[in-house]
């Protein structure tokens, strides 16, 4: 977790089970918003019940004073991960991978929490028996409707996120994120494991920034000729420029993917501009 804090293995003799421990930093202990911060991701991730969401099992103040979030232990690695060693993904595991996303996205824009941080760093591929299990990690910027103690959860104006992975109206307009952000990130994500790169990977933040107001990146097809037209659409649909241009929800741009996947190429489909 880096300047955050830290995950300790532990067993819950509760449960009966091991379990992660995420505890805040020392340093950030005395900070009133990093705490509130932290207890609010821990409230939040216990609301959504997804098996594509890591599990909060309780949350509280350890007897030293530090916050802490037990939840279930994970085994497998990170999107980020995978993504460094094997560079590319093959379409077949990365519509399983956006599929299992969407899925856990669409229990918690059920309960009005936005994530606004979905980056491959917070995708884990836990390796279950039977296949990979897609969870979603990390809900410490995310917004929601309110606190447990009825309260707003965040400033709605703050531009939070990674950068290669924020939509539009994350960096312009913070006020209108919602759910098609999420979704957004996704594609961003989607694209780079099937691609190799992400579709606005200028250098520079001006320049990143530029790009991303613009709409403007290389289809699929232009990086590989194995890519359809279909496919080319759905991402076109999926980063839109306008959030009214893309997909409304989390399980109609599965569906939609799903679709693509096994689509042949289709006389005509609407495209952007190439990138120059």
């Amino acid at each position: 977790m880096g300047g955050v804090g830290s995950i300790w293995t532990a067993h819950h003799t509760g449960l009966g089970k091991d379990v992660a421990v995420k505890f805040i930093s020392a340093s950030l202990a005395t900070d009133s918003t990093a705490v509130a911060r932290f207890h609010r991701e821990g409230a939040l991730m216990a609301r959504i019940k997804s098996p594509h969401v890591a599990e909060v099992y309780e949350h509280g103040v350890a007897g030293d004073g530090l916050p802490y979030i037990v939840m279930e232990l994970l085994r497998g690695e990170k999107l980020s991960e995978r993504l460094a060693r094997a560079g590319r993904l093959s379409l077949q595991e990365t519509v399983s991978i956006v599929s299992q996303l969407c899925e856990g996205l669409t229990a918690a824009h059920r309960l009005g929490i936005i994530h606004r941080d979905i980056t491959p760093e917070h995708v884990f591929l836990a390796d279950p028996v039977g296949g990979t299990c897609v969870k979603l990690l990390d809900f410490g910027v995310a917004r929601g409707d309110v606190d447990p103690d009825g309260t707003t959860l965040t400033a709605t104006g703050a531009v939070v996120g990674n950068l290669v992975y924020m939509s539009p109206e994350q960096f312009f307009d913070p006020k209108r994120v919602d759910g098609r952000s999420d979704l957004w990130s996704v594609a961003v994500m989607a694209y780079q494991a099937l691609t190799g790169a992400p579709p606005f990977e200028q250098k520079g933040l001006e320049a990143l920034l530029g790009a991303i107001r613009i709409g403007i990146f290389p289809l699929p097809s232009e990086r590989s000729a194995e890519f359809t037209p279909a496919l080319d659409a759905w991402f076109v649909k999926a980063l839109a420029r306008e959030p009214a241009g893309r997909f409304g929800a989390a399980d109609a741009m599965a569906d939609a993917l799903r679709r693509a996947a096994t689509a042949g190429p289709p006389s005509a489909v609407g495209v952007p501009p190439k990138a120059g």
